[in-house]
Protein backbone atom coordinates (compact mmCIF):
# COMPACT_ATOMS: atom_id res chain seq x y z
CA UNK A 1 0.00 0.00 0.00
CA UNK A 2 2.75 2.41 0.97
CA UNK A 3 4.68 1.44 -2.15
CA UNK A 4 1.71 2.11 -4.46
CA UNK A 5 0.93 5.45 -2.85
CA UNK A 6 4.60 6.43 -3.12
CA UNK A 7 4.68 5.54 -6.84
CA UNK A 8 1.54 7.61 -7.41
CA UNK A 9 3.08 10.60 -5.63
CA UNK A 10 6.21 10.35 -7.76
CA UNK A 11 4.18 10.20 -10.99
CA UNK A 12 2.15 13.25 -9.97
CA UNK A 13 5.20 15.14 -8.80
CA UNK A 14 7.30 14.34 -11.91
CA UNK A 15 4.87 16.18 -14.19
CA UNK A 16 5.98 19.47 -12.72
CA UNK A 17 9.61 18.43 -12.38
CA UNK A 18 12.57 20.43 -13.42
CA UNK A 19 16.05 18.95 -13.58
CA UNK A 20 16.70 16.86 -10.51
CA UNK A 21 19.52 14.59 -9.52
CA UNK A 22 18.98 10.85 -9.78
CA UNK A 23 19.49 9.12 -6.46
CA UNK A 24 19.79 5.52 -5.33
CA UNK A 25 18.13 4.75 -1.99
CA UNK A 26 18.48 0.96 -2.06
CA UNK A 27 21.27 0.96 0.54
CA UNK A 28 19.00 2.38 3.25
CA UNK A 29 17.37 -1.03 3.70
CA UNK A 30 20.65 -2.46 4.99
CA UNK A 31 20.97 0.30 7.60
CA UNK A 32 17.48 -0.45 8.92
CA UNK A 33 18.24 -4.20 8.98
CA UNK A 34 21.29 -3.52 11.14
CA UNK A 35 19.22 -1.38 13.52
CA UNK A 36 16.56 -4.13 13.63
CA UNK A 37 19.19 -6.75 14.51
CA UNK A 38 20.70 -4.59 17.26
CA UNK A 39 17.52 -3.32 18.95
CA UNK A 40 15.02 -6.01 17.99
CA UNK A 41 15.82 -8.04 21.11
CA UNK A 42 13.82 -5.61 23.26
CA UNK A 43 10.64 -6.72 21.50
CA UNK A 44 10.31 -10.04 23.35
CA UNK A 45 9.88 -8.73 26.88
CA UNK A 46 7.55 -5.83 26.11
CA UNK A 47 4.03 -6.55 27.33
CA UNK A 48 1.80 -5.83 24.33
CA UNK A 49 4.84 -5.66 22.06
CA UNK A 50 2.89 -6.95 19.06
CA UNK A 51 0.35 -4.16 19.38
CA UNK A 52 3.10 -1.54 19.70
CA UNK A 53 4.89 -3.07 16.71
CA UNK A 54 1.85 -2.87 14.41
CA UNK A 55 0.86 0.63 15.50
CA UNK A 56 4.41 1.75 14.81
CA UNK A 57 4.47 -0.08 11.46
CA UNK A 58 1.36 1.82 10.29
CA UNK A 59 2.99 5.06 11.42
CA UNK A 60 6.14 4.01 9.52
CA UNK A 61 4.12 3.49 6.33
CA UNK A 62 2.57 6.94 6.64
CA UNK A 63 5.98 8.46 7.32
CA UNK A 64 7.31 6.64 4.26
CA UNK A 65 4.69 8.21 1.99
CA UNK A 66 5.51 11.66 3.35
CA UNK A 67 9.26 11.04 2.97
CA UNK A 68 8.94 9.89 -0.65
CA UNK A 69 6.84 12.95 -1.40
CA UNK A 70 9.44 15.31 0.05
CA UNK A 71 12.39 13.48 -1.53
CA UNK A 72 10.71 13.58 -4.94
CA UNK A 73 11.07 17.39 -4.92
CA UNK A 74 14.85 17.15 -4.66
CA UNK A 75 15.79 13.87 -6.35
CA UNK A 76 14.69 12.13 -9.51
CA UNK A 77 13.33 8.62 -9.28
CA UNK A 78 13.75 7.13 -12.75
CA UNK A 79 10.83 5.20 -14.27
CA UNK A 80 12.40 1.77 -14.58
CA UNK A 81 13.54 -1.07 -12.32
CA UNK A 82 15.60 1.11 -9.96
CA UNK A 83 12.49 3.15 -9.13
CA UNK A 84 10.76 0.07 -7.77
CA UNK A 85 13.84 -0.93 -5.79
CA UNK A 86 14.32 2.57 -4.40
CA UNK A 87 10.72 2.92 -3.26
CA UNK A 88 10.51 -0.68 -2.02
CA UNK A 89 13.72 -0.19 -0.02
CA UNK A 90 12.38 2.99 1.55
CA UNK A 91 9.06 1.32 2.38
CA UNK A 92 10.67 -1.73 3.96
CA UNK A 93 13.12 0.45 5.85
CA UNK A 94 10.40 2.49 7.49
CA UNK A 95 8.39 -0.64 8.34
CA UNK A 96 11.46 -2.10 10.07
CA UNK A 97 13.08 0.93 11.66
CA UNK A 98 10.07 2.76 13.17
CA UNK A 99 8.70 -0.25 15.15
CA UNK A 100 12.19 -1.24 16.26
CA UNK A 101 12.97 2.24 17.52
CA UNK A 102 9.53 2.46 19.17
CA UNK A 103 10.19 -0.72 21.15
CA UNK A 104 13.68 0.53 22.09
CA UNK A 105 12.44 3.99 23.13
CA UNK A 106 9.67 2.44 25.22
CA UNK A 107 12.27 0.26 26.97
CA UNK A 108 14.92 2.95 27.39
CA UNK A 109 12.76 5.75 28.80
CA UNK A 110 10.57 4.59 31.71
CA UNK A 111 8.03 7.09 33.04
CA UNK A 112 7.09 5.46 36.34
CA UNK A 113 8.62 3.50 39.16
CA UNK A 114 8.84 -0.26 38.83
CA UNK A 115 5.79 -2.23 39.82
CA UNK A 116 5.55 -5.87 40.79
CA UNK A 117 2.85 -8.13 39.45
CA UNK A 118 2.12 -11.78 40.20
CA UNK A 119 1.08 -13.86 37.21
CA UNK A 120 0.58 -17.56 36.63
CA UNK A 121 2.58 -19.26 33.88
CA UNK A 122 0.31 -20.76 31.22
CA UNK A 123 3.06 -22.97 29.85
CA UNK A 124 6.77 -23.10 29.36
CA UNK A 125 8.41 -23.95 26.07
CA UNK A 126 11.81 -24.70 24.56
CA UNK A 127 12.18 -23.26 21.07
CA UNK A 128 14.73 -25.25 19.07
CA UNK A 129 16.21 -22.73 16.71
CA UNK A 130 18.63 -23.09 13.86
CA UNK A 131 22.15 -24.42 14.36
CA UNK A 132 21.20 -26.21 17.58
CA UNK A 133 20.43 -23.03 19.52
CA UNK A 134 17.65 -23.22 22.05
CA UNK A 135 15.64 -20.37 23.48
CA UNK A 136 13.63 -20.78 26.65
CA UNK A 137 10.24 -19.13 26.84
CA UNK A 138 7.23 -18.88 29.11
CA UNK A 139 3.73 -17.84 28.17
CA UNK A 140 1.54 -15.71 30.44
CA UNK A 141 -1.91 -14.14 30.16
CA UNK A 142 -2.01 -10.35 29.80
CA UNK A 143 -4.62 -7.82 28.76
CA UNK A 144 -3.12 -7.90 25.25
CA UNK A 145 -2.87 -11.64 24.66
CA UNK A 146 -3.81 -14.98 26.21
CA UNK A 147 -0.30 -16.28 25.56
CA UNK A 148 2.18 -13.42 25.81
CA UNK A 149 5.68 -14.80 25.31
CA UNK A 150 8.60 -13.89 27.55
CA UNK A 151 12.19 -15.01 26.99
CA UNK A 152 14.03 -16.45 29.98
CA UNK A 153 17.36 -18.13 30.62
CA UNK A 154 17.86 -21.89 30.89
CA UNK A 155 18.53 -21.90 34.63
CA UNK A 156 15.27 -20.10 35.40
CA UNK A 157 13.42 -22.36 32.96
CA UNK A 158 14.58 -25.46 34.82
CA UNK A 159 13.57 -24.02 38.21
CA UNK A 160 9.90 -23.35 37.32
CA UNK A 161 6.91 -25.46 36.33
CA UNK A 162 3.72 -24.95 34.32
CA UNK A 163 0.97 -23.09 36.22
CA UNK A 164 3.47 -21.75 38.75
CA UNK A 165 3.16 -18.20 40.03
CA UNK A 166 5.91 -15.78 39.07
CA UNK A 167 6.58 -12.18 40.00
CA UNK A 168 7.28 -9.75 37.20
CA UNK A 169 9.05 -6.45 37.79
CA UNK A 170 7.52 -4.11 35.22
CA UNK A 171 8.56 -0.64 34.14
CA UNK A 172 6.14 1.52 32.15
CA UNK A 173 7.82 3.02 29.10
CA UNK A 174 7.28 6.45 27.62
CA UNK A 175 4.99 5.00 24.93
CA UNK A 176 2.71 3.47 27.57
CA UNK A 177 3.72 -0.19 27.32
CA UNK A 178 5.22 -2.18 30.18
CA UNK A 179 8.64 -3.76 29.86
CA UNK A 180 9.67 -6.76 31.95
CA UNK A 181 12.81 -5.89 33.91
CA UNK A 182 12.97 -9.00 36.06
CA UNK A 183 11.18 -12.33 36.56
CA UNK A 184 11.26 -14.26 39.85
CA UNK A 185 9.67 -17.56 40.78
CA UNK A 186 7.31 -17.62 43.74
CA UNK A 187 7.49 -20.75 45.84
CA UNK A 188 4.14 -22.40 46.44
CA UNK A 189 4.98 -23.37 50.01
Amino acid sequence: MSYNISVLIIKLNDKKAIKKRAKNFEWILFASLIIFLIFGRYFENTIGGYQLFWKSAVFGLLLNVLTVYVISFFHNFTHDKPTRYNILSLSMSFVLIIPTLSIFINYRFPISADKKERIEINKKYINNGSKGRKSYEIFIKTKFDKNERLSIDEEFYESISNNQLIELTLAKGILGYYYVDDIKAINKY
